[in-house]
């Protein structure tokens, strides 16, 4: 219970709301059911795999994707109600940590698919000083992300306060009626605020290199079907070429928008400005970086211990994959 109560206190900004994902067609006779979890259809940072499953990348590799919107992801893996999940950074190291025998075989993303709004009439971030800044709880990996970038960019924290405001669209909500001056936004809701006239002072092209999102199985499971994880990881990674190249521009639109759940301007800024600041890795994990998530853990108290991030990484997969 603990175990739980942690994963889910300490996920980040954007649990996932509860309910299915259509399948992919079924493109061979006898395709392998590969049981997923963790996904958000008006998210940028899963598109990859969406597309991997509508333009049949993953068809071709004889898989079909069972994908579910959960907010337990974690636990439903190491419970194994899940094969493979979407996955924070910090979501996985707790896990491991924990004691769950879990490992991270590709970063979807490398920097956070997140946009930091002022509120109407603020510009600049020093005028956050004596504000209050709305995060998804207190305390977070959104607010501890948030500190951060606030203290490199010269801003007092001492000067700050944070409310728990809730997920995007509240945090949207709050922000238009001035309750909070600041938040971090998803491209969704981000594409609103400005279109509301409040001002992006910082887009995932400014963050620090972080692992944001990861793709993670239990060790075991991998090691025993090792094939369906490297033909899962050469289908996000071929399907990510297809993204990021502009021939396919149009067709992903047509591919995203009815997924998506949202207009066709919604989808149209958010995946140009998802492909222009890079969101979508297409490196090998690197347990550097990990490593800075768990040593920035420790030195915040969320981890009681030193906890060695390569132990979760493994790399061999996406080798295969790519090679």
């Amino acid at each position: 219970m603990k175990l739980i109560q942690r994963l889910i206190y300490f996920c980040s900004l954007y649990l996932f709301a509860a309910g299915g994902l259509d399948t992919a067609p079924v493109f061979a006779a006898s395709p392998y059911v590969l049981n997923a979890g963790g996904f958000e259809a008006d998210a940028s940072v899963s598109w990859p795999i969406y597309v991997a499953q509508e333009k049949g990348f993953l068809a071709k590799e004889g898989i079909q994707l069972k994908a579910v919107r959960t907010d337990k992801a974690v636990m439903g893996l190491i419970a194994g109600s899940f094969d493979v999940i979407n996955a924070e950074a910090s979501t996985a190291i707790l896990a491991a940590a924990q004691g769950a025998n879990v490992i991270v075989t590709y970063a979807l993303s490398e920097r956070p698919s997140q946009y930091m709004v002022l509120s109407k009439g603020l510009i600049t971030l020093s005028e956050l000083e004596g504000k209050t800044i709305g995060i998804f709880q207190v305390p977070s990996v959104g607010q501890l992300f948030i500190k951060k970038h606030l203290q490199e960019k010269g801003v007092d924290l001492g000067k700050i306060s944070f409310r728990r405001t809730g997920g995007s669209r509240e945090r949207f909500t709050s922000l238009l009626t001035g309750q909070i001056s600041a938040t971090l936004l998803s491209t969704t809701y981000a594409f609103r605020s400005q279109q509301e006239g409040m001002k992006i002072i910082t887009s995932p092209a400014d963050w620090d290199v972080f692992p944001w999102t990861s793709i993670v199985f239990r060790k075991e499971w991998a090691e025993a079907n090792s094939n369906i994880v490297v033909k899962y990881l050469r289908a996000i990674y071929r399907a990510t070429l297809w993204l990021y190249d502009p021939v396919n521009l149009n067709d992903s639109l047509r591919t995203l928008t009815p997924l998506s759940g949202l207009d066709e301007s919604t989808i149209q800024w958010s995946l140009k400005s998802s492909i222009e600041n890079k969101i979508y890795n297409l490196n090998k994990p690197d347990p550097e970086t990990y490593q800075l998530v768990s040593n920035w853990f420790l030195s915040e108290g969320i981890l009681s211990k030193p906890f060695m991030a390569a132990s979760i990484i493994d790399s061999k997969y996406y080798n295969q994959a790519v090679k």
